[in-house]
């Protein structure tokens, strides 16, 4: 029984390390693309009022340093900045936020919503890591307190998927591809 204890013990361990080393292999596979554009557009959902559908979208890897890593998201063509999605090192692990202060103008009292996201759980790997709603995102947006964002990256076939469930529904997906040379 001693042992079956500390066989339990050492699996935890273990896990927790996994995880942790696929934090740091996520982000070191994502600031290996520093500097790359990803082309396409949202796949879901198909509402033609969403901000996001029915445009091309690109996200570029902006900025890398060995603790954040900027992913800048435009869409209409690349001319209009929408997000900058940060993946960030942090001392209690891999947090993904969202900025949304770019060059909008916010109208007298318009709060912008920006800053919110989660920490990457265990369910990730080097090439793919989940954000679960932190409790930050939940007082800044309580309807949002059961979010998951999703970052996938295929490096074989280059391409870069961003997911968001709410409510374990699909709620937004973008699937790009890197943009040749």
């Amino acid at each position: 029984m001693k042992y079956a204890g500390s066989l339990i013990i050492a699996m935890l361990l273990f896990s927790s390390c996994a995880n942790d080393s696929y934090h740091n292999q996520f982000f070191a596979n994502l600031g290996s693309l520093c500097g790359e554009t990803f082309v396409g557009a949202a796949t879901y959902p198909d509402d033609p009022d969403h901000t996001l559908v029915d445009t091309e979208l690109r996200a570029h890897i902006s900025s890398c340093s060995s603790d954040v890593i900027e992913v800048d998201l435009y869409r209409e063509g690349g001319d209009t900045w929408h997000a900058t999605w940060v993946v960030e090192q942090r001392e209690n692990g891999l947090h993904l936020y969202h900025e949304h202060i770019g060059d909008k103008v916010y109208e007298e009292g318009e709060e912008p919503n920006t800053g919110y996201g989660g920490y990457a759980d265990d369910r990730g790997s080097a090439t793919r890591q989940y954000f679960p709603a932190d409790d930050h995102t939940a007082e800044i947006l309580p309807e949002a307190v059961t979010n998951v964002w999703m970052m996938d990256m295929d490096l074989e076939n280059e391409m870069f998927v961003y997911y968001l469930e709410r409510h374990e529904e699909p709620r937004f997906r973008a699937e790009m591809t890197r943009l040749a040379d």
